[in-house]
């Protein structure tokens, strides 16, 4: 797998590049499949490895004591996964299968070794500590700001965009294995505000959402209702919607 980065400094897009490699080396005999809702990692256990999404979807999510559930962040392939536990020997929040995934797996304690003796895999952890959090600020403004149309049409461009840059399709049409439900779950909508959306999504000819599978019909509109939440980068990458005007969206 060849990963796109987003647009970094021009002095490290070959040495990310060269750290996803290099990692890629390290991990390639550790590979695990999981299934769908299988956890990965548990909410407050003692663990110690990092892993690299190969393929399919996982959520970092918090389950309240009530049983209330947010997905903080949707995790796909490409992605790195549980860096904290080089820092932390447990996990505030646990991951968990989307649907079907296969992970590769590196003890701390290697990742920890190969960080202190290879800059270019020390600066591909930094990188992705980074884009995690360049993801959850721009949650966080949609959270706090967003319409539901504004956070459903954010959230489907971001997949798009992810996917693109992960080499995994044209993106104008993907598998989407969340429920309705999950999806209300990781944009703090109700189930009948996220159907509802998704139906004036697509009566409109922007957006379809069936049977796990998502079609793009006009990404120009979605990108219009996706611009306010957008970073700066995502609002100037074709892959996420590239420059469409805004407009106002009614809740």
């Amino acid at each position: 797998m060849t990963i796109e980065f987003p647009p970094p400094r021009e002095q490290i897009q070959d040495r990310l590049e060269a750290g996803d490699r290099a990692l890629g080396r390290v991990m390639l005999s550790r590979m695990h499949t999981l299934t769908a809702r299988e956890i990965l990692i548990p909410t407050g256990k003692l663990h110690g490895s990092i892993y690299r999404l190969k393929s399919g979807w996982m959520s970092r999510s918090r389950t309240l004591s009530d049983g209330r559930q947010q997905i903080i962040m949707v995790l796909l392939p490409g992605d790195l996964l549980g860096l904290k536990t080089m820092l932390l020997n447990r996990q505030p929040d646990s991951l968990q299968c989307l649907g079907r995934a296969t992970v590769q797996e590196l003890g701390y304690e290697p990742a920890l070794e190969l960080a202190r003796t290879d800059p270019d895999v020390s600066l591909r952890f930094m990188w992705q500590l980074a884009e995690d959090e360049r993801r959850i600020h721009n949650w966080v403004v949609a959270l706090g700001r967003g319409s539901a149309v504004e956070r459903i049409a954010t959230l489907m461009l971001d997949f798009r965009g992810r996917l693109i840059q992960a080499g995994i399709g044209s993106g104008d049409q993907f598998h989407l294995p969340m429920t309705q439900e999950q999806i209300g779950d990781h944009l703090g909508i109700t189930l009948v505000h996220v159907n509802r959306t998704l139906k004036r999504l697509r009566e409109d000819g922007i957006l379809t959402v069936r049977g796990g599978l998502v079609l793009i019909h006009d990404v120009e509109a979605l990108a219009s209702y996706a611009a306010p939440m957008q970073d700066i980068f995502e609002r100037e990458s074709k892959a996420f919607g590239g420059g469409a005007p805004q407009v106002s969206a009614s809740p």
